[in-house]
């Protein structure tokens, strides 16, 4: 997927029209004019214009001179009979639909549709597959990903819980369409494998079944209503779809209200309806879907004990279908009647099977430099300077003829001086990926990548990071005119852990797919008023003990230390955990715990054990970007340690 794009998935396989987009990580349902789902109707002008999105109830308005296709994908692969002198082209109807709805995908997310998935019924075969490819091209979108509705609805209802073993099978049962259909689909590796498939064939749709019902209850033998559901092709149609539109939506409230009106052709009155009259009027439909269990259970070579689920994508007001599948299948199906199921599981199954492009790739957007990064820079940089000149300017020298021979200091507090000057380069190389110095973007292919700028930014603040640990070091025993080799052992023993955890993140982190980038960026976002915090607290107690340069303003020196200590103590929970809870509970804790233990003897323990959390802090971040990066190392070593010997 290119820098700046998304991936949308179209569900073509319902009665009505459903997106959904994945961007950055995350799943966006996209509103199509408003509404959350969008009708599959077509309107052609006689101009040849299309006008897409329409129900029955829009179509009746339309002018005498226009043409309505109720759903185009019913016609794809089918020959057109008609005696018009230009039948339509459901491959430029579908278009249009693709092109309607990508259209305010790319609107509502601000970015352009690079890849597209799209949901499709288990029967289609290469000839309506190929009119789809042929559709996505005229509407200027890339080559569809094709995903069957069972596996899309398979897909999204683990995401609800369903466990599927590895090579069991899930019995998928799709009523929100006519005709309904049944599917016996097996988890194979990560993909599902289709079994079977078969149609729920009756003579009649559910809402014809019960508009038979509802017609014979409320009215006499001889009404003419009668001729238009018995003799479609003799009746008037707008009675006919004005009708079935009313038991329609009767169905939909009977899915919370007991009864529902159903409104018939004046001058009658409307009729009545219960659930109890919806299950009568369905029954020759639920006798069917029964026997059809064992039909396509047969035809799949499996027996009830091999399903791990079953799934319904029911039909709104129709309840007694899930017992009817319960007592077939010996399982309590589980209903999915979210509008954006399909979309969402389909979504689910590209974006695990397709793997997005990496950062190495990706550019993305980049701002100005801003004065609180600038600042944020100079305190911890500052900072740095500080924890080294503080112990080294307060040293306690011990001289024999002028000659010095020991100093009394705070070692750990120089090594400190090392991990943040690491500090600062991550700070600087966390800022490069997203950050112009000046000047503005072109959008010029020879700008580097963000991968890229990673990459580089990581690797010179891991090798700029150890060369100012290395010179602090030096110029510690330079200034006290001893062997420099212990501090540079402390300089060098506080940064080096960082700075490998920051190699590791600039050889690894281009991996990482370029929709979790943001994500990733706000993760390694180092917490510099943490570090600010800590670097407070050892100056503060550095302060408190110091034999040659005190600095007490308040008169109680001690007070200061534990002052330091406590927020020090602080600093080190705040950057071992995300945790609020933890924090919370914690953070005043050790505070006060650091402030009570604080003594000569103790104040470099405390300093190594923020140090020690500093480190966990880049092992951490090191863990997750190679977990971005890697996703299924985890999954491929579980199988190489279990794998059965021989």
């Amino acid at each position: 997927m290119p820098s700046g794009g998304a991936r949308a998935s179209i569900d073509l396989s319902s009665a009505t029209i459903a997106v959904t987009v994945h961007r950055q990580g995350a799943t966006v349902p996209i509103l199509i004019d408003g509404r959350i789902v969008m009708p599959t109707g077509v309107a052609i002008g006689p101009t040849g214009q299309l006008y897409v999105g329409l129900d029955h109830a829009a179509a009746r308005a339309l002018p005498a001179d226009h043409r309505y296709v109720d759903n185009p994908t019913d016609l794809l692969g089918t020959p057109t009979h008609t005696h018009d002198a230009a039948p339509p082209d459901p491959v430029e109807l579908l278009a249009a639909v693709l092109r309607q709805t990508t259209f305010y995908a790319a609107h509502q997310i601000g970015q352009p549709i690079t890849e597209l998935t799209l949901t499709i019924p288990p029967h289609w075969g290469p000839r309506r597959r190929g009119h789809l490819d042929d559709a996505a091209h005229r509407a200027g979108l890339p080559a569809p990903t094709l995903v069957t509705a069972p596996a899309a609805l398979t897909a999204y209802a683990t995401t609800l819980g369903l466990t599927v073993p590895p090579n069991s099978c899930v019995l998928v049962c799709q009523v929100d369409r006519h005709p309904a259909t049944l599917t016996v689909l097996q988890l194979v590796g990560d993909h599902y494998r289709e079994l079977a498939t078969q149609q729920i064939t009756t003579p009649h749709d559910l809402d014809h079944l019960i508009a038979h019902r509802v017609i014979d209850a409320a009215t006499p033998d001889d009404d003419p209503l009668r001729t238009t559901i018995n003799h479609p092709p003799d009746a008037p149609a707008d009675d006919r779809h004005a009708l079935l539109e009313s038991v329609r939506a009767a169905r939909h409230l009977l899915v919370e209200h007991d009864r529902a009106p159903v409104l018939l052709p004046a001058p009658r009155q409307p009729a009545v309806i219960t659930r109890d009259d919806v299950t009568t009027a369905t029954q020759p439909f639920l006798d069917t879907a029964a026997h059809t269990v064992k039909e396509v259970l047969d035809a799949a070579d499996v027996d009830t004990a091999h399903l791990a689920g079953v799934i319904v994508r029911p039909a709104p007001g129709i309840p007694a279908l899930t017992e009817r599948l319960a007592h077939a299948t010996g399982t309590t199906p589980g209903v999915v009647d979210h509008p954006h199921a399909l979309a969402d599981g389909a979504l689910a199954l590209t974006a695990a099977h397709q793997p997005g492009p990496r950062a190495a790739a990706a550019r993305l957007p980049r701002v100005r430099l801003r004065i609180t990064d600038l600042a944020g820079i100079l305190a911890l940089g500052a900072c740095s300077l500080i924890l080294l000149l503080q112990p080294v300017l307060t040293a306690d020298i011990t001289t024999v003829d002028s000659y010095v021979v020991g100093a009394r200091t705070s070692v750990p507090q120089i090594g400190s001086s090392g991990a943040f000057a690491m500090l600062t380069a991550l700070v600087i190389a966390h800022l490069a990926p997203t950050t112009w110095l000046a000047g503005t973007p072109t959008g010029s292919p020879a700008e580097p990548t963000t991968g890229s700028l990673i990459r580089r930014g990581y690797l010179a603040a891991a090798v700029s990071g150890l060369i100012t640990a290395t010179l602090y070091g030096l110029a510690t025993g330079t200034a006290l005119e001893l062997d420099y080799r212990p501090y540079l052992t402390w300089t060098l023993g506080a940064a080096l852990p960082l700075a490998a955890c920051t190699a590791l993140i600039a050889v690894t982190a281009p991996r990482i797919p370029a929709d979790a980038l943001p994500t990733w960026l706000a993760l390694a976002r180092p917490a510099i008023h943490y570090a600010l915090l800590a670097a407070a607290g050892m100056f503060l107690m550095r302060a408190a003990l110091s034999l040659t340069i005190p600095v007490d303003l308040t008169g109680m020196p001690g007070l200061v230390g534990s002052l330091g200590a406590a927020l020090l103590g602080a600093a080190t929970i705040l950057t071992i955990t995300d945790s609020r809870v933890l924090r919370a509970l914690a953070v005043p804790g050790v505070a006060i715990a650091y402030a009570l233990v604080f003594t000569y003897s103790t104040k470099s323990a405390l300093i190594v054990a923020y140090l020690a959390a500093l480190t966990w802090w880049a092992v951490r971040l090191t863990t997750k970007t190679l977990h971005l990066a890697f996703p299924n190392a985890g999954a491929a070593l579980h199988r190489l340690v279990n794998r059965p010997h021989s």
